[in-house]
């Protein structure tokens, strides 16, 4: 029996596949093209099939699947899977530009995709996985309203995405810069809920949920987004995450939850840690090890990683609550309330 995620895995080989033809070519150009050099359209999608190829938890386009189902039924799952790339892309396109911004050097334990193949080419792949997804919307079974409506949602996010971004960008640009809790978790709903929020609405509106149902589940999916992405931070700095290094973030300047909370908590750490992040940026995840096991050890010892853990969890149980209010019961309800469980523990 065909899984879910292998479900999702061939659907996003349809819209990118390892080795472009030519209807993949004429197709994404919505025109026949004179003898394309078939060569040359597969080394330039190169970089975004290889980070999309590494796996990935792939648990947005499972959260869209699984709303459609619990929305509208199997009906509805079926008409959900085509639309797979348009919640998985765009998140492995903003990773590459994200590693690009960042300056980071792994990614899903390889070397970031902009040092093998150069940033030129990284950033042409990583937009191309943008807008790749409208492909998926346009071959989709949908009715011409729920392709609409799909094109809407999938719009908003893409703006709220680069607004977080944006943020992000800005708050490690400045060192001296450190935000308020309610800013960092402001910039996490765009950065990272959005896209949660995005698989929500998009599955709720392949099983044609009216507009204000499919946002009200879209606002509880961002809390699910926003608590992964706290948990992700903690994880960073205690243990590091699975494919990248630890206290990287350290390195690339984040001002993350546990950073954050700490100097809400010892503000007369601020220049020390000023120092540090400075020192770490120099030189390196490599050779930075003194420097991060320094803010390592004051964060936690303020308990600002507990605390920081406990806020993440606090949001996904809201979410778990939420998801048994807005659904009926059926299996894919309780598929939704097992994947909210698994980032939980």
């Amino acid at each position: 029996m065909i899984t879910r995620l292998e479900r999702i895995e061939s659907y996003l080989k349809v819209i990118l596949p390892v080795y472009p033809d030519r209807s993949w070519v004429d197709r994404i150009a919505g025109e026949e093209i004179d003898e394309p050099d078939l060569k040359q359209y597969q080394a330039f999608c190169q970089p975004a099939s290889d980070l999309v190829n590494r796996g990935g938890k792939r648990w947005r386009p499972l959260l869209m699947v699984l709303t459609a189902e619990a929305a509208g039924g199997p009906e509805a799952a079926e008409r959900a899977y085509p639309l797979t790339a348009v919640v998985e892309f765009p998140h492995n396109g903003s990773l590459i530009i994200d590693d690009i911004e960042d300056s980071s050097e792994w990614r899903r334990g390889e070397k970031a995709v902009h040092t093998i193949y150069g940033t030129d080419i990284s950033i042409n792949a990583g937009n191309l996985l943008y807008f790749l997804p409208t492909v998926a919307i346009d071959s989709s079974a949908l009715a011409n309203e729920q392709k609409l409506a799909v094109y809407q949602i999938y719009s908003r996010y893409m703006r709220r995405v680069h607004l977080g971004q944006g943020l992000d960008i800005h708050w490690h640009r400045n060192p001296e810069i450190f935000p308020q809790v309610g800013e960092y978790l402001q910039m996490c709903r765009f950065k990272t809920g959005c896209l949660a929020g995005m698989s929500a609405e998009i599955g709720a509106a392949a099983a044609g949920w009216k507009p204000e149902q499919t946002r009200k589940w879209g606002r509880t999916a961002e809390k699910i987004g926003v608590g992964f992405q706290i948990r992700d931070d903690v994880e960073n700095l205690h243990t590091g995450n699975p494919g990248k290094r630890h206290g990287d973030d350290i390195v690339e300047g984040k001002k993350s939850l546990p950073v954050i909370l700490h100097l809400q908590e010892c503000p007369e750490d601020i220049q020390r840690m000023t120092e540090l992040f400075a020192g770490a940026a120099r030189k390196g995840v490599d050779k930075a090890k003194k420097e991060i096991d320094e803010a390592v050890e004051m964060i936690a010892g303020s308990g600002a990683l507990d605390k920081a853990e406990t806020m993440g969890e606090r949001l996904l149980h809201e979410a778990l609550e939420e998801v048994s209010k807005i659904f009926d019961p059926s299996p894919a309800r309780d598929q939704l309330t097992s994947l909210v469980e698994k980032f939980i523990r």
